[in-house]
């Protein structure tokens, strides 16, 4: 039995890392969260810190070549989670044959995004430590950001799921889930949530 390759990109707090822990924790998933990644490599090789995280996508073709290689011959399953863009994943090498889907709480505005950061981040969580002029530029990215990923998703044909907000919430990451063990968005097949 062949296993899984997914990632998962969007926005920041759509629930990225919530779907891929879950994966890890009740699938036994190889989970790769990007972020720590990349931090680490910039600390530790500040020539990298550019500010120009597109150079990594070919870190990512190298990582899920190999990843496609221990699910045809082992049956492992991975996770890749960060705040990739539809962009950034349209010419991926391997674009074919891992399920990509890209998260977003659409549902966010003005009067209920603060509220929703908080409730949706842990203590150790980016909105519980920064100040408010960091906290409303945040805002005004993730607002943006989810303008460009229903653009660029319907764009270059990714699935784009609204992870909404509230007790809606928890039942659509796993429908989510679900889906992706389900192979559901493999080549990239829309399915409605």
């Amino acid at each position: 039995m062949s296993g899984k390759v997914v990632i998962i990109g969007g926005n920041k707090r759509a629930g990225k890392t919530t779907i891929s822990l879950k994966l890890q924790k009740e699938y036994q998933f190889n989970y790769y969260n990007f972020d720590m990644l990349l931090d680490s490599l910039e600390e530790s090789l500040p020539i990298l810190n550019d500010k120009d995280d597109k150079k990594y996508i070919s870190l990512l073709e190298s990582m899920v070549k190999r990843s496609l290689i221990d699910a045809e011959n082992y049956g492992i399953n991975f996770v890749y989670e960060y705040i990739f863009t539809p962009e950034e994943l349209a010419n991926f090498k391997y674009r074919d044959c891992v399920q990509i889907i890209f998260l977003a709480n659409l549902d966010a505005n003005l009067e209920n995004i603060e509220g929703d950061l908080k409730k949706y981040s842990k203590e150790y969580d980016w909105p519980s430590f920064v100040n408010e002029d960091d906290l409303n530029r945040n805002i005004r990215w993730i607002l943006n950001r989810n303008e460009e990923l229903i653009d660029e998703c319907s764009k270059y044909c990714f699935p784009l799921i609204n992870t909404s907000r509230g007790d809606e919430r928890d039942r659509i990451i796993d429908n989510v889930i679900n889906n992706l063990l389900e192979g559901k968005y493999e080549n990239n097949s829309i399915s409605k949530q």
